[in-house]
């Protein structure tokens, strides 16, 4: 009979104890989700307003000399010999090579091939005297540096942009030299049905020389001036097919759905969804979901 209460008496004590572990267990659970709710998330901000923007389109393309021309021989024959090399710079009527016109039973005298415009000798097509010269083959190619020119072919969402008279710059690919001012010279209103491209050219002033004739060169067209609101790439999120914003309201973070517009290389604009003045998140927002507790660092 006693060790039956002592048996009953411990499983009552066990069943205490249990109960007593279970009831902590579920005390520290429900702190710790009270914590959780409470939590604030740290956060850098944005004011969303309109500023003035300089809409470009860019394009990559080759510095050519304005002018820059191919010459060809007036007369067929054999290349004789080099007068002007590549690099040397010439003027109008100077000569640049000679062709030896070899008729059987004639002789001529050498024909000199002379350059139309005043400029550098960028191309000499011939090295090896003999070589046969025709009319229908340039032998050199002299371009003038003072002044550049450059050819792009594009799509037809910039050439919409792009229209003649525009603002434009000019700047080397690689290196470290200054851009140069420039203009829409000509945008063709046609694209070409095999390239779906069109025809943009571009000139400027090469007054300092900083853009050499064959130079990868970067072209910048400033397309429009509008006021826009422009907010940090970082700011802005893309998910279930939706682009979004986090806005701080009143403390809690808000989910804003937007319509991106213009972008540049640091900054994207938000054409609709978003009201002037509003306070946009801009670091921390990964984290986020609707009303979740935020605090500005």
């Amino acid at each position: 009979m006693d060790n039956k209460k002592v048996k009953t008496g411990a499983l009552i004590a066990l069943g205490v104890l249990l109960a007593i572990i279970c009831l902590q267990i579920i005390l520290k659970l429900a702190r710790t989700s009270t914590k959780v709710a409470e939590s604030v998330t740290l956060v850098s901000e944005v004011q969303a307003s309109a500023k003035e923007i300089n809409e470009t389109v860019v394009i990559q393309g080759i510095a050519e000399g304005d002018p820059q021309v191919k010459i060809y021989p007036a007369v067929s024959g054999k290349f004789e010999r080099v007068q002007a090399r590549e690099g040397s710079l010439v003027r109008k009527d100077d000569v640049l090579l000679y062709i030896n016109r070899d008729i059987v039973g004639m002789d001529f005298q050498l024909a000199p091939i002379k350059s139309p415009v005043d400029g550098i000798v960028t191309r000499i097509y011939y090295s090896d005297k003999g070589a046969s010269v025709t009319p229908q083959n340039p032998v050199a190619e002299v371009a003038n540096p003072a002044n550049i020119k450059v050819v792009l072919n594009t799509g037809e969402e910039e050439m919409l942009k792009v229209k003649n008279g525009m603002d434009a710059s000019i700047k080397p690919v690689y290196g470290e030299g200054a851009p140069i001012k420039a203009t829409v010279y000509s945008s063709t209103p046609f694209i070409d049905k095999d390239t779906l491209a069109g025809t943009i050219i571009i000139k400027g002033k090469n007054i300092d020389s900083e853009i050499k004739p064959g130079m990868s060169v970067e072209v910048t067209v400033y397309t429009a001036k509008r006021n826009a609101v422009m907010l940090p790439k970082s700011a802005v999120l893309m998910g279930d097919g939706k682009t979004y914003v986090y806005i701080n309201d009143n403390g809690k973070a808000k989910r804003v759905d937007i319509e991106m517009g213009y972008m540049t290389e640091d900054e994207t604009e938000v054409k609709s969804g978003l009201t002037e003045n509003a306070m946009v998140i801009t670091d921390g927002n990964f984290k986020l979901n609707d009303g979740m507790k935020v605090s500005t660092k």
